[in-house]
């Protein structure tokens, strides 16, 4: 459906920077923190520590500094 978010998924509890679907290095220009929602610059993922307030927490982003001016890809379901 248009206008819906992608889901959130949990995020690596031993490597937080990364995404947990491509393992690509996600959050490389700050300390990962548990009340945002990260999205991955390589596959789109959104992902988070606590991915049930997905829709409540704030939403950083691409925190990648490579591609930080890059378009997010489109995640496929």
């Amino acid at each position: 459906m248009p206008g819906q978010p992608a889901p959130v998924v949990r995020r690596n509890d031993d490597k937080p920077h990364r995404c947990p679907s491509c393992h690509a290095v996600a959050i490389d220009m700050e300390r990962p923190r548990p009340w945002r929602v990260y999205v991955c610059c390589t596959c789109g993922t959104w992902f988070s520590r606590w991915p049930r307030l997905g829709l409540v927490l704030p939403i950083a982003g691409v925190r990648c500094s490579t591609h930080i001016n890059n378009p997010i890809p489109k995640k496929e379901n």
